[in-house]
């Protein structure tokens, strides 16, 4: 993480957008703002314990101080702190936090990295992305369901932000950014870890919900699923990781499913056996807080609770806030059962027919 000695080498156009990009990261301002960003969350205190108070009585000095560790090769993130969140049946939801200091460090390149980014990620996903919102998905669905798009795979992927193959996400980063500095800065929050109870614990996959990083390094990862539906007469409709595919013919939607499979098997990823169901808009479906049956479309408000806080606890998270215990979920109705069990019943079929 050199940042100076590696920018003294730069001639070339693109590296010179690589400079252009780092000193815009390393700049005071942009670093005063990124603490803005994190003080404004009221995030709590990461394994160091040190709190927003503590790094805001000195804060132009400790915001040059940390500016310039980055810049000289001082900067190394701490651990992770783990926060077990309970859940229904005794399960744990666990929230990675980092410390103040780590949260500002990725404010600052989530500042200047995401507009670079932004631009060419596919119309198709709607999560984490200026100037949208769950709201513009769900419009987006009822304009294919106009065009008579009427079969449809509700998906979601299993664990995603815990399966994320490290090496796969940063060959993905460098499609946008190959500076090493900024690769290396990547590459030292994703593998730094967590402090449990008893150690440290790393992993070569997975990157924490809570670092403010997280949400558009998860676009990053699935740009490339979103635009294998590019040449595709099916029409994805992405929030995160969960999503809708629409076809119109039920031969459509199975081939979707296939492709969809193939293409997340690829990022290693795979669909939630429980949560992935092939239906229609006859039988009727759920996704982002709205029920679509037939030309309708309601709210409901058990999902809306779960989008709400998919789109803003995450937020939220990454910023360190604590999140108050997770009501229970309820059962699973009959006929969603029904629906899971024809999820499975048409992807025997199509496998029996390929």
């Amino acid at each position: 993480m050199v940042f100076r000695k590696i920018f003294s080498n730069l001639n070339n156009d693109s590296e010179l957008d690589s400079t252009n990009l780092v000193e815009k990261f390393l700049n005071l301002d942009n670093f005063l703002q990124a603490f803005a960003n994190v003080a404004a969350k009221q995030g709590s205190a990461g394994v160091d314990n040190e709190t927003i108070d503590d790094f805001k009585q000195n804060l132009r000095a400790n915001i040059s101080q940390l500016k310039d560790d980055v810049a000289n090769n001082r900067y190394e993130p701490l651990p992770c702190k783990q926060i077990l969140i309970a859940k229904n049946h005794g399960n744990f939801r666990e929230l990675r936090v980092p410390t103040i200091r780590d949260r500002i460090v990725q404010h600052a390149l989530l500042n200047v990295l995401n507009p670079v980014v932004e631009k060419s990620f596919s119309a198709v996903s709607f999560a984490y992305r200026p100037n949208l919102s769950y709201l513009d998905a769900v419009n987006e669905v009822i304009r294919w369901r106009n065009l008579n798009y009427r079969f449809v795979l509700d998906a979601d992927i299993t664990k995603f932000f815990d399966n994320i193959n490290h090496q796969i996400l940063l060959k993905a980063v460098r499609k946008y950014v190959e500076h090493p500095g900024i690769l290396c800065l990547i590459k030292s929050w994703i593998s730094v870890g967590i402090l449990t109870k008893e150690k440290i614990v790393k992993s070569d996959k997975g990157i924490p919900q809570g670092a403010v990083i997280s949400p558009l390094l998860a676009n990053i990862y699935l740009d490339e699923f979103d635009k294998s539906f590019s040449d595709t007469d099916w029409k994805l409709v992405r929030y995160a990781d969960d999503f809708l595919v629409l076809a119109q013919s039920l031969e459509e939607i199975l081939a979707a499913s296939a492709h969809v499979e193939k293409t997340l098997d690829s990022l290693e990823l795979t669909l939630h056996p429980d949560k992935t169901l092939l239906t229609n808009f006859k039988e009727g479906f759920r996704f982002l807080g709205h029920g679509f049956l037939d030309n309708a479309i309601f709210p409901i408000e058990s999902n809306e609770e779960g989008r709400r806080k998919k789109e803003e606890g995450r937020r939220q998270e990454a910023e360190g806030r604590g999140q108050k215990e997770e009501r229970g979920k309820k059962k699973v109705s009959k006929n969603k059962k029904r629906k899971q069990r024809n999820w499975r019943f048409y992807q025997e079929l199509f496998h029996q027919q390929s």
